[in-house]
């Protein structure tokens, strides 16, 4: 097994910088799930790792031997795509024995490779049948199936589950975490679905424009976003993000974030500029009430746009008193627009369609970021 290291990593296209500069060390055994919308770098991150692409700049490691004057097969890497890349005229043992025997490896030993893996996937009993028999989650993991006989010292999976229905990815996405814990294989795992990213890494490396916005074990970055950006993109709904006014009257802090003005919530940092709200943070106060900004809590007043069900709980969108931020998933900068506050309720009481309701926070649920859109806290590790 093998670490992973990326030093001052540069990738240009000609003109286009796709990754201006990039440090980052996957620990041996570890999975590192790199999360971000489309265009982002991560897939080119993959690319340069796997010997596809050369780095403009900078040097790469495995094991800590540098590698960027090895080719692809010199890495000792295997990759999972999400198209699944098999030989369709080829059955399923054919399809993992395939790697072996362009190795040059004894029949015995691949014999033992293949029944290995197609134990550890459930897939002895479509040996002998080819690719167009099989399911999709069948031929993801063959996929995977023919990545792990090489024993490689890195996995890399490029969105490996894209191509499935939303059970199966449930299904896959949990086979492979067990999968990867047992066989301690260092891996990155390519994504922009935010749940998998979460449900799958030791860590993640949320990614926007070629740089890394956050590193860290998932609950860290939920609990405590580093940025406007990261907030925003994890979640599901992500974060209410809302910018308050502030002003001094009469030498008091003055704030208004839900409606009306009132005393600002305890602890409010004076760089704030921004709010966040978790849609988990909210819950159903007692109708009537203004909506203002308190010591201990937030207090929202408007009406119901939409409902979603989802059995035990449900989605409300509120109609936002205050304009929401709205983050670009490139360089550009963030802008305030009209817009829906998202809370996760349970599913009683039914609430109605432009129903007027309130909507409570407690004030040290509020994450704040600076003018910048940097956090206040956050949680790197």
């Amino acid at each position: 097994m093998a670490d992973v290291e990326f030093r001052a990593v540069r990738k240009a296209f000609g003109d286009r910088i796709v990754i201006p500069g990039l440090d980052l060390t996957v620990h041996d055994g570890e999975l590192l799930v790199l999360l971000g919308p489309s265009g982002c770098g991560k897939s080119t991150l993959l690319r340069l790792l796997a010997g596809l692409e050369t780095a403009t700049d900078g040097e790469i490691r495995i094991g800590g031997r540098p590698v960027d004057a090895l080719g692809p097969r010199a890495r000792n890497i295997a990759m999972v795509f999400q198209n699944y890349a098999l030989y369709p005229n080829l059955t399923v043992r054919g399809n993992l024995e395939f790697p072996l025997r362009m190795r040059g490896m004894r029949r015995a030993e691949r014999k033992r490779r293949v029944l290995e893996a197609a134990r550890a996937l459930g897939l002895e009993p479509v040996l002998e049948q080819r690719p167009a028999e099989l399911s999709g989650g069948q031929r993801q993991r063959v996929a995977m199936g023919r990545a792990i006989v090489r024993e490689p010292d890195v996995f890399l999976m490029d969105e490996p589950l894209s191509n499935l229905d939303a059970r199966l990815r449930v299904q896959i996405r949990a086979e492979i975490g067990t999968l990867q814990r047992r066989l301690g294989v260092t891996t990155l795992y390519v994504t922009h679905d935010q749940i998998e990213a979460m449900t799958l890494g030791d860590r993640v490396a949320v990614m926007r424009d070629g740089v890394i916005q956050q590193l860290g074990r998932p609950e860290a970055l939920y609990e405590r976003p580093a940025n406007l950006f990261v907030a925003g993109f994890l979640g599901s709904p992500p974060m209410n993000l809302l910018e308050p006014a502030l002003e001094r009257r009469e030498g008091q802090r003055m704030m208004r974030l839900g409606g009306t003005w009132g005393q600002p919530p305890a602890g409010i940092p004076d760089r704030a500029r921004y709010a966040g709200i978790r849609p988990e943070s909210f819950s159903l106060g007692a109708n009537g009430n203004s909506g203002a900004a308190r010591r201990d809590r937030l207090e929202v007043q408007g009406s119901v746009h939409a409902v979603e069900v989802l059995g035990h709980e449900r989605i409300v969108y509120l109609r936002a008193p205050e304009p929401v931020v709205a983050v670009s998933d490139g360089p550009g900068p963030s802008r305030s627009v009209e817009g829906l506050l998202a809370a996760r309720l349970p599913a009683s009481p039914v609430l109605e369609r432009d129903e007027s309701v309130t909507l409570t926070a407690p004030a040290a649920e509020i994450h704040w970021f600076d003018e910048d859109g940097t956090a206040l806290s956050a949680g790197n590790e």
